[in-house]
């Protein structure tokens, strides 16, 4: 990188690690500036946030909204259009450098205004300066988008803006259009085209938005043409979706005959002619996470809050509406229209009162902007337009797909949008129109992933109720998610049942509700049951197996039968069910597996029953389990079950104090999960050593598995339950050195993931000693009366690192707090449910965040 690097209003220095703004230092916390580094290091790309964390926190486990705060701090600094969020992706670098503007203008000497050509007629004086008008409101988290079409715009003659109905083109236009007047010489003309029915009147409409007059003598088209060939303009057509092939004719013509003319085109749907380059509109960007001091940050959050207070000027975003303007926003999908009009009800219905009327989006969301087209006067009349421009066929499928909650494949679509007039091939053609015209998403690559908006999802779904066929393509959506899980459970594709996740959800909501299919429903509940579980959705799984506990009848198949019960107890260990019934629910499992002649799953009961053993104290039931399970292995045993096995006898061995043989243990079934392959297993057993570690007393080991652990577990993004044990293994490690204040960091990281894994409560033990260190007396006080409460419950034992996190809790308890009150607080805590629980910790361990890590109480010290 060069010694220095000039931007409009500032120049950064990476060897001397200084940022000047506007001639002064600015003071830059080291984080900010590591993290401004890398984003200018790779300013040519969008960064991902996970590389940003990596770059920016090596070795630390941080939460994502560490990363959107100091790329709050930054704009603060450098200005908003500084760096660029790119919704899903990460950020990208996009201050101009100070030696250009936005685009360079074309060379060449400008014309005077009202210069004529060689051909066509005289043009009036203020010709040069075009139609726009001289002031615009302001547009929010679109700067991005106004540099890349400038961009486009220098080096191409035609583009189009394409983009679902209400996303926000036009105005998009009318900034980019404003951004490059002064770079044409004739000026900058933009011309509304949702008014025109005709496509024979389109030529004339435009030389009328023009000031031109044209004679009737030759074609239109050619008139126009010969007009603006010596003319260096831009001619902005907007709202073109319903004028495809006559917008298209003369976009082309302008290619051919008028070389200093550049149009940029505003369109559901693309024009298809050569030459057009397009720019897809997405949505504007929603906040992941709901921290107040970044959300303005996000367009769709400022877009909100401005055309709030422009019709209450007391609205204020702050703590109290935060988190509901958010999700109004993320639930609109970021639309612009959608999200003015849903602003527009503010001081009628406030912000949760709107937040309550969403399931009822098209009737709320009216109103809006005097001066908006009719047309989008309402969200329904937008949804209106464009479905409108649809044949039956294109109508008939768009309803359907609205089915799908989340997005879809193009096996889904087949599924459940053809019927006997539609063959698959038929949907596969209907679905490449509909993305065409911008009514479906496309996202990814490889495979492509579809997706309904939600406002366009709704509509869909009133258009299926109008149709009458709201209940048979709701049983229809339910068979072919079942059908495209069981494949995807025959070819162990977990990737496809997590991405499929919403819509596994809606249909199973479907099969257990009234009118509903038992069998449906209790296969929605098992198959994915262990995706749910690794990704970290433990306490989701398990809630919906017992749901459906009383469907589990006899006329059930026995297959099916005998798979609830084995994930029914494999799920509820670890004290998210009571032990014996963990047990019960095994052996159940195992008799019936036996029955049928499945011997796989017959050694997957038993070292499952192991383990819930172990967890209990029953050592001896647990060997007695795991020389069951061994006895019945041979050659032929798949290594990922040997393997398996192996690691319960590991656990067997820490929980006997058998340390060196745990390890070893672990180490041989880690060398064959490796050589096998298995990653999952790869990064379990990593685990394991590392809680081994820590019982031994090793902490600065089992600090460096656990890091390691938490990266590799991070970058994969797939094993939610085994980081989650990573996180709160790494927070007792640092608290045995101790480091208290980076326990802390990794410990914010971690609660919201402990939580949906059915495992904060299990941990209470480790957060209640750091509460201790961080002198929250009263909250590690209750946390410890919650895990005092849980073991007996879940008819657990606690491990030798929570009993000396318990030890040390109520040490430290015992100079914080008046000895007469310790009592009340664990009983309050013993009393209180998982959730409450589970509130009081999060609110507290955020709090800490934003308090000094060195401020800790006597006898605690934090080594550097």
């Amino acid at each position: 990188m060069a010694d220095t690097l000039r931007f409009e209003g500032f120049e950064l220095h990476p060897g001397e690690r200084q940022l000047d703004v506007a001639g002064q230092p600015a003071r830059l916390g080291a984080r900010a500036f590591d993290l401004l580094i890398a984003l200018v290091e790779r300013r040519d790309r969008v960064v991902d946030k996970h590389e940003l964390l990596d770059l920016v926190w090596p070795k630390l486990v941080v939460e994502e909204g560490n990363l959107q705060v100091h790329v709050h701090a930054l704009r603060k600094l450098l200005g908003p259009g500084a760096i660029t969020t790119v919704p899903g992706r990460g950020y990208r670098f996009t201050a101009r450098p100070a030696y250009s503007g936005a685009v360079p203008p074309r060379s060449g000497t400008a014309r005077p205004s009202g210069a004529r050509g060689a051909q066509g007629p005289a043009v009036t004086g203020d010709f040069a300066a075009g139609n726009l008008p001289a002031f615009l409101p302001e547009l929010y988290g679109r700067a991005g988008d106004v540099q890349a079409i400038c961009a486009l715009l220098h080096t191409e003659r035609l583009v189009t803006i394409s983009g679902a109905g209400g996303i926000g083109k036009t105005r998009l236009a009318q900034s980019v259009a404003h951004e490059v007047r002064g770079r044409y010489a004739d000026g900058t003309w933009m011309v509304e085209l949702a008014w025109v029915h005709d496509e024979g009147q389109l030529v004339a409409h435009i030389a009328q938005a023009m000031g031109l007059t044209l004679s009737g003598s030759q074609p239109g088209i050619e008139q126009l043409t010969e007009t603006l060939g010596s003319r260096e303009l831009l001619l902005v057509m907007d709202n073109c979706e319903h004028l495809l092939d006559a917008v298209g004719a003369l976009a082309l013509r302008l290619l051919q005959g008028a070389p200093s003319v550049r149009s940029l085109v505003t369109s559901q749907e693309l024009l298809r002619v050569g030459g057009e380059q397009v720019y897809r509109l997405a949505p504007l960007a929603v906040p992941v996470s709901r921290h107040l001091q970044t959300a303005l940050d996000y367009g769709a959050v400022r877009l909100f809050v401005e055309r709030a207070r422009a019709l209450d000027r007391r609205f204020e975003l702050d703590a109290t509406n935060v988190d509901a303007v958010v999700d109004i926003c993320s639930a609109l999908d970021g639309i612009a229209l959608a999200i003015e009009l849903a602003a527009a009800r503010v001081p009628m219905l406030g912000v949760f009162g709107i937040l309550d009327r969403l399931s009822e989006r098209l009737r709320v969301l009216t109103g809006g902007s005097r001066v908006s087209l009719r047309r989008h006067q309402t969200l329904r009349a937008a949804l209106d337009w464009s479905h409108s421009l649809l044949d039956d066929d294109e109508k008939k499928v768009f309803r359907r797909l609205g089915l799908f909650s989340g997005g879809f494949f193009v096996e889904g679509a087949q599924a459940v949008g053809g019927d006997e007039q539609l063959d698959e091939w038929a949907v596969l053609d209907l679905l490449s129109a509909l993305v065409d015209k911008s009514l479906v998403m496309v996202e990814g690559d490889a495979p492509p992933r579809y997706r309904l908006l939600e406002t366009s999802r709704a509509y869909a779904m009133e258009r299926l109720a109008e149709a009458g066929e709201t209940d048979a393509w709701m049983r229809r959506h339910a068979q072919a998610t079942l059908s495209l899980c069981e494949r995807a459970v025959r070819e162990r594709d977990s990737e496809w049942i997590w991405s499929e996740m919403n819509n596994i959800r809606a249909a199973y909501d479907w099969a257990i509700g009234s009118g509903g299919d038992d069998l449906i429903a209790v296969s929605l509940a098992c198959l994915p049951a262990m995706v749910m579980s690794v990704r970290g959705l433990v306490a989701e799984s398990l809630n919906r197996l017992l749901q459906v506990e009383p469907l589990v009848q006899g006329d059930l198949p026995p297959s099916l039968a005998a798979q609830y019960w084995q994930w029914l107890g494999r799920i509820g260990i670890e004290g998210r069910l009571p032990t014996s019934r963990c047990i019960d629910a095994l052996r159940r499992a195992e008799s019936m597996f036996r029955s049928q002649g499945n011997l796989r799953h017959v050694h997957a009961c038993l070292r499952m029953q192991a383990e819930a053993m172990v967890s209990q104290d029953d050592l001896a039931g647990a060997a007695q389990a795991l020389r069951c399970a061994e006895s019945q292995e041979s050659a032929t045993t798949p290594v990922a079950d040997r393997l398996r096995r192996m690691r319960v006898h590991g656990l067997l061995h820490a929980a006997a104090g058998r340390h060196e043989e745990s390890l070893t243990a672990f180490g041989l079934a880690h060398g064959m999960a490796r050589a096998a392959g298995i990653a999952r297993y790869e990064l379990i057993l990593m685990a394991d050593m590392a809680h081994v570690y820590l019982r031994m007393g090793r902490a600065l080991q089992a600090t460096e598995q656990f890091r390691s652990l938490c990266e590799t577990a991070q970058r994969t993004g797939s094993q939610g339950l085994t980081l989650a044990h990573a996180q709160a293994g790494l927070t007792a490690a640092l608290l045995m050195q101790p480091q208290v204040a980076q326990a802390t960091e990794v410990a914010i990281g971690a609660v919201g993931l402990l939580r949906r894994c059915g495992l904060l409560v299990a941990y209470c033990d480790l957060y209640a000693w750091l509460m201790a260190c961080r002198g929250q007396a009263q909250v590690a006080a209750q946390l410890i009366g919650a895990s005092d409460e849980f073991h007996r419950y879940s008819e657990t034992s606690r491990n030798a690192v929570k009993r000396h996190a318990r030890q040390e809790a109520l040490r430290l308890l015992q100079e914080q707090l008046p000895p007469d009150a310790l009592q009340p607080w664990l009983s309050q805590g013993a009393a209180s449910g998982e959730d409450t629980v589970a509130r009081l910790l999060e609110r507290t361990v955020s709090s800490l965040d934003a308090q000094p890590a060195h401020r800790l109480p006597p006898g605690v010290t934090d080594s550097p």
